[in-house]
């Protein structure tokens, strides 16, 4: 079975997205005006039990979600495809780009503020947090506040609030955070030569750049580390018109080296 995604555009660069923890596709909404849908056709896919996949189940890890990623990629006929994986996503794609069978039709890889392969442990403070959040949407709100640097004020977190309650239900929250606090897939990213980007948000105090450029760049051998000026952790609802304009960059750039 399938994930459910939303397409937009048509263009001849495709690109798939894997999204958050705290929301399924509609995250990257606030994207859509800008996206350039001549060149690019773009997938957002929710992963199982966000979104359009909420009735699918399953074991919620992360070779699940990878797997599943590179079904869609086959459902659409895509031999090569560019991939963007945010935060949870970031990890779930640093799993694909280690498989040699997807690696071969990976064309380029955007890393925006990803959970490295090894996992994000949370201190004892994070964690009850975290797991509170699950099921309280006051407890959800702080962690929205606390990655965004507490920047935005209360209209933006309670947009993501709401917006993270009609996709996910606490159970699937508490199996996810599980995944991307606990599980290390480090040893299957290996081989990897293509282009890749690692885009870390200048106000995230949770996924810094310091902590990026020790545990996600040194994986990659043709690697580019940029920081987002303005943005924190949720990049595609904080700065969604420089995320876009960043991230199509590197792919555009990857397709004239191509062509070329």
């Amino acid at each position: 079975m399938t994930l459910g995604y939303n397409i937009a555009g048509s263009g001849p660069t495709k690109v798939l997205w894997a999204h958050s923890w705290l929301a399924g596709h509609k995250a990257y909404d606030c994207m859509l005006p800008f996206l350039d849908t001549e060149r690019f056709t773009w997938v957002f896919p929710d992963f199982r039990g966000y979104g359009r996949s909420r009735e699918l189940t399953g074991d919620f890890s992360i070779p699940e979600m990878g797997r599943d990623l590179i079904h869609v990629a086959d459902n659409l006929g895509w031999d090569e495809f560019h991939l963007v994986g945010h935060s949870m996503g970031g990890q779930a794609a640093q799993w694909v780009s280690g498989q040699p069978a997807a690696r071969e039709r990976l064309s380029s890889l955007a890393l925006l503020c990803a959970v490295p392969s090894r996992a994000f442990p949370l201190d004892a403070d994070g964690s009850k947090l975290f797991e509170a959040a699950t099921d309280s949407l006051d407890a959800r709100a702080t962690v929205i506040s606390a990655v965004t640097g507490g920047r935005l004020g209360t209209g933006f977190v309670r947009y993501v609030n709401e917006l993270s309650r009609k996709t996910v239900d606490p159970a699937t929250m508490r199996a996810y955070l599980r995944t991307w606090t606990q599980d290390d897939v480090s040893g299957e990213v290996q081989g990897y030569e293509g282009p890749v980007l690692v885009l870390t948000g200048q106000y995230d105090a949770v996924l810094t750049t310091a902590a990026a450029e020790e545990q996600i760049v040194p994986q990659y051998t043709d690697v580019r580390s940029l920081v987002l000026d303005g943005a924190a952790h949720l990049a595609p609802m904080e700065t969604p018109a420089r995320t876009v304009a960043v991230i199509a960059d590197h792919f555009l750039k990857e397709v004239e080296t191509t062509s070329s």
